[in-house]
C-alpha cells in the first residue's frame, strides 16, 4: 500500500516559532492543516521526516511499497496532483531550489539529511508550487485556501440550521453537528461562514464571512469576528478578531483587539490584550526572523503578531506591530519588545522548564487531552538550547 511521507525542508526553520513543536505539514492554512488537505485528496496513510527532537512525537515509518515524499510546507492543488502522477522514479519536483515532491520504493532514507542525497541523484523539475515559507504566508493564503476548503467540505454532508433566534444574511452558511448558536448575527454576503461540529456561538456575537469556526470552539457573548479569520479547534474567543489564524486550542476569551496575526496552540491572551497591526507610517511591516536572527521585511502593510505555542500575556498587554514571540513565553510587561525569546518570564527571567511542563500538562488536561511523553521530551530539548 502506498503512503505519504511529509518531510521538513528549510521552511521548517523559516516558519519558526510556529514549527518549534510540529512539522510544517501540521500548520493550519485555511480550514485544514496541510497534512489534512493532502490526506483528503490522496486518502493514504502518512508519516513524518522531521527534526530529530520531534521524531518520537511524529515518527517516520518506512514501507516496502511506494512512498510519495512531500515537503510539508507545500500546498496541494489539481495541477500538482497531475504532476505527481506523471513523476518518474528518477525525477524530483523543485521550487526555488527547495525539494518539494519525489517518489520511491525502499529508499535508504532515515533522516531529513538524506533528502539532500536524493536531490543530488535525481533530475530536477522546477515547478510553481504554493509554499508557506514564512509565518505570514499563512495569512496571505488564508482566504484562498478557506474558500477552496469550504466548497469541498460543505458539499460532503448536509448543513444544519442555526436556532431561529439567529439572524443570517446570505446563503453560504454551513453549520456542523451538535452546535449551539443563539441570538447571533451571521453575514455571508461577502464570503461563506463554516461553523464546525460542537462549536458554540453565544448571544450577541457577530460573524462576517469569510470565517471558519473550528470544532469545539466557543465564540463568547458580544464577540466580533471579521473576514478572513480562521479559528482552529478548541479555542475560546471574545472581543474583536480580524484577519487572524489561530492554529487551535488557544484562548482569547476577553475583550481586546486581535488582528492580522498567527497564533499557535495553547496560547492564552489576558483580558484587554490588544495588538497593533499597522505602522504609523503605513509602510510594510518587518518581522524578527528567528533563523536569521535579524529583522526581515515582509510584503504586508497589515501584520500584527506571530505567537509560538504556549505564549501567555498578562491583562492589558499591548503588542507592537510585527511582534514575534517564541514558545513558552510569559509576557507580563505592558509593552513587550518586538521579539520575545522562548522560555522567557516577564522579559528578563528564564521560565523554569519543570514549571513550564507542569503548566503545559494542566493546559492539556483542561481540554481533556493527555500530554505525551515525547512532547515533554521535545519541550526539554528546546528549553536546553534556548
Amino acid at each position: 500500500m502506498r503512503s505519504i511521507v511529509f518531510f521538513d525542508g528549510p521552511e521548517h526553520q523559516t516558519l519558526l516559532p510556529l514549527t518549534y513543536l510540529r512539522p510544517a505539514a501540521l500548520c493550519r492554512v485555511g480550514m485544514k492543516t496541510i497534512c489534512e488537505k493532502w490526506k483528503s485528496e490522496l486518502n493514504l496513510p502518512v508519516s513524518f521526516l522531521t527534526a530529530p527532537y520531534l521524531s518520537n512525537l511524529y515518527p517516520y515509518t518506512p514501507t516496502s511499497s511506494e512512498s510519495i515524499f512531500i515537503n510539508g510546507a507545500c500546498l496541494p492543488d489539481k495541477c500538482l496532483y497531475q504532476q505527481i502522477d506523471k513523476l518518474g522514479a528518477d525525477e524530483i519536483l523543485m521550487c526555488q531550489d527547495s525539494p518539494m515532491v519525489f517518489k520511491g520504493i525502499n529508499l535508504n532514507i532515515n533522516t531529513i539529511g538524506d533528502i539532500a542525497r536524493i536531490v543530488h541523484e535525481r533530475k530536477s523539475i522546477e515547478v510553481d508550487i504554493r509554499v508557506i515559507k514564512y509565518p505570514e504566508d499563512i495569512l496571505n493564503l488564508a482566504r484562498e485556501e478557506f474558500l477552496a476548503d469550504y466548497h469541498m467540505y460543505s458539499t460532503q454532508r448536509a448543513s444544519l440550521l442555526p436556532d431561529s433566534s439567529t439572524r443570517v444574511r446570505g446563503s453560504e452558511l454551513f453549520v456542523g453537528r451538535n452546535t449551539k448558536i443563539y441570538d447571533a448575527i451571521i453575514n455571508t454576503l461577502d464570503g461563506p461562514v463554516f461553523i464546525d461540529d460542537d462549536a458554540e456561538i453565544m448571544e450577541g456575537a457577530v460573524i462576517k464571512g469569510p470565517v471558519y469556526i473550528g470544532k469545539g470552539t466557543q465564540i463568547h457573548v458580544g464577540a466580533k469576528i471579521y473576514a478572513d479569520t480562521i479559528l482552529g479547534p478548541g479555542c475560546r474567543i471574545g472581543g474583536e478578531v480580524k484577519r487572524t489564524t489561530i492554529l487551535g486550542y488557544s484562548n482569547k476569551a476577553h475583550d481586546g483587539y486581535l488582528g492580522d496575526s498567527v497564533i499557535g496552540h495553547w496560547c492564552n491572551l489576558g483580558a484587554d490584550t490588544n495588538n497593533s497591526n499597522m505602522k504609523n507610517t503605513y509602510g510594510l511591516v518587518s518581522l524578527w526572523d528567528i533563523k536569521e536572527e535579524a529583522f526581515r521585511k515582509t510584503t504586508r502593510q497589515f501584520l500584527g503578531m506571530i505567537l509560538g505555542d504556549h505564549t501567555m500575556s498578562a491583562i492589558n498587554t499591548s503588542f507592537n506591530t510585527g511582534t514575534v514571540s517564541g514558545i513558552f513565553t510569559n509576557i507580563l510587561n505592558k509593552n513587550p519588545g518586538r521579539y520575545v525569546s522562548s522560555f522567557s518570564w516577564g522579559g528578563d527571567q528564564k521560565y523554569d522548564v519543570e514549571k513550564a511542563i507542569k503548566v503545559a500538562d494542566m493546559t492539556f488536561a483542561r481540554r481533556g487531552i493527555k500530554m505525551e511523553k515525547a512532547y515533554e521530551q521535545a519541550i526539554r530539548y528546546l528549553a536546553s538550547i534556548s
